[in-house]
């Protein structure tokens, strides 16, 4: 059974919504949406940090893929200062801006996989792909209620294994 959501809870949390295919992101903005929650959406990690720097209210959940565009495909311009990294490094240029933030990891990747290539996700901010509206929606609330991740000392980026990112 799915979990009751009221319009009076999620109306004012906010949730930026970050995945490079147009399916997902329409399934999670318009289900969310549905659910009462307000929600910004991105293709890659360089709009989520435009929309991010230029948000006027808060934002209570970054909702974002594992394996986003790599930056190659991004091109940097005066009106676009962020280059695209994968997703999580795209929490740790959050952080930057952010102290406090939660955080919800999709990938169709299993954890196992995840953790074989370097990256390790906690399994309560981790959203499996595929998903159903209802899973969505428990994931989400479940992450809302969390506490925030907590940000990660200064050091030197550790890419996926395989995957090389440029700073």
């Amino acid at each position: 059974m799915a979990p009751h959501h009221s319009i009076d809870s999620t109306a004012s949390r906010q949730i930026l919504v970050v995945d490079d295919d147009p399916s997902i992101r329409l399934l999670c903005v318009t289900s969310l949406t549905k659910a009462g929650y307000r929600v910004l959406q991105a293709e890659g990690s360089s709009e989520a940090m435009a929309l991010y720097s230029t948000s006027t209210g808060p934002i209570d959940l970054l909702l974002t893929d594992m394996f986003l565009p790599p930056p190659g495909f991004a091109v940097l311009s005066q009106e676009n200062r962020y280059p695209r990294v994968n997703g999580n490094d795209l929490v740790q240029q959050v952080l930057s801006l952010k102290r406090e933030l939660r955080v919800l990891f999709m990938s169709s990747h299993a954890l196992s996989h995840l953790a074989s290539q370097g990256i390790t996700i906690e399994p309560e901010r981790f959203l499996p792909k595929p998903f159903t509206v209802e899973y969505l929606l428990t994931r989400v609330a479940a992450a809302l209620a969390a506490p925030p991740i907590d940000p990660p000392p200064r050091t030197a980026p550790v890419s996926a294994k395989g995957i090389e990112w440029v700073d």
